[in-house]
């Protein structure tokens, strides 16, 4: 892909900001989320980058393993937010966008965050509110991967998510987790908006009964108006895959791709690294999602 090629924005795009979480690790939410950022940067939005996973795996990925072992962090703003200012611990990056990296010490903030008030809320205050549509149109945040006061500040802060899905039973429990123990009772105080719910990571043919066939028939017949266009297939399609009607077969979902992990272990985005692979496609429908709020399908 050219950037000539990259997609304008939406004439209907809002400043947002987004949470990619699942009680899950493993489903590839470090990869989305960069990603993410990067297509929502290449799409002319100034975009920032949290990283709010206390394992550091993103900020590893790009490059700051300086900064998530630093002095200064999110957590002084979390915890110290007239000690520190936002240039203190905002990075800028080769591709267009900010990142906020993690910090080794988050798990400490975690547990001090348990013992102060309003502590679920705190960096919607400390941090979004002063920055989503004035210094960033588009806050993107990798959450971690299990249910406390770091992920629910991710979701408080953004009222959005994207929970993405690999073609594991692991990986549904996770999701079936992720509804009852954080976003339903998250959804009894506040809004919170499910964006998208994206399969990761597939590579079998969905003409077969595999984990993969069975992830995007299940999506697309529970949760459709949650699905990109990249992953909807109807039924009635799925009874013309199963005749053979339908050839070449759909790939639907983020693809199992070599770039993609290449990508990730170069410190680059896809976008960056592989311009022209065909999974960019997908992540500018996932930026497309977000600046417009949802899938809006009919």
């Amino acid at each position: 892909m050219e950037v000539s090629d990259v997609p304008s924005p939406a004439e209907d795009a809002e400043p947002r900001a987004v949470s990619v979480s699942i009680l899950k690790g493993g489903v590839g939410k470090s990869t989305i989320s960069v990603n993410l950022a990067d297509r929502l940067a290449a799409r002319g939005h100034d975009v920032l980058f949290i990283d709010l996973d206390p394992n550091g795996h993103a900020s590893y990925g790009l490059g700051y393993e300086s900064a998530y072992k630093g002095d200064l962090s999110i957590g002084d703003i979390l915890l110290n937010g007239d000690d520190v200012t936002f240039g203190d611990v905002i990075y800028p990056t080769d591709f267009g966008f900010d990142v906020l990296p993690s910090s080794g010490s988050l798990e400490m903030v975690e547990s001090k965050l348990k013992n102060v008030s309003f502590g679920d809320v705190r960096l919607r205050q400390r941090l979004v509110e002063p920055l989503l549509g004035d210094e960033y149109e588009y806050i993107v945040i990798d959450s971690p991967a299990y249910r406390g006061k770091l992920s629910d500040n991710g979701l408080v802060a953004t009222q959005n998510m994207i929970l993405p899905l690999t073609p594991e039973r692991e990986s549904l429990a996770g999701f079936k987790r992720t509804m009852e123990r954080q976003i339903q009772p998250i959804r009894e105080q506040i809004g919170l908006n499910i964006l998208a719910i994206t399969p990761n990571r597939l590579g079998s043919r969905i003409d077969q009964r595999t984990m993969d066939r069975k992830l995007v028939e299940d999506l697309n017949r529970n949760f459709p108006e949650h699905v990109p266009e990249y992953a909807r297939i109807t039924p009635e399609e799925f009874e013309k895959i199963d005749d053979g009607e339908i050839v070449p077969l759909p790939k639907p979902g983020i693809r199992n791709r070599s770039a993609v992990s290449e990508a990730f272990s170069e410190g680059k985005p896809l976008g960056q690294y592989a311009p022209e692979n065909d999974q960019v496609e997908c992540f500018d429908e996932l930026a497309r999602i977000v600046e417009v709020g949802g899938t809006n399908h009919d």
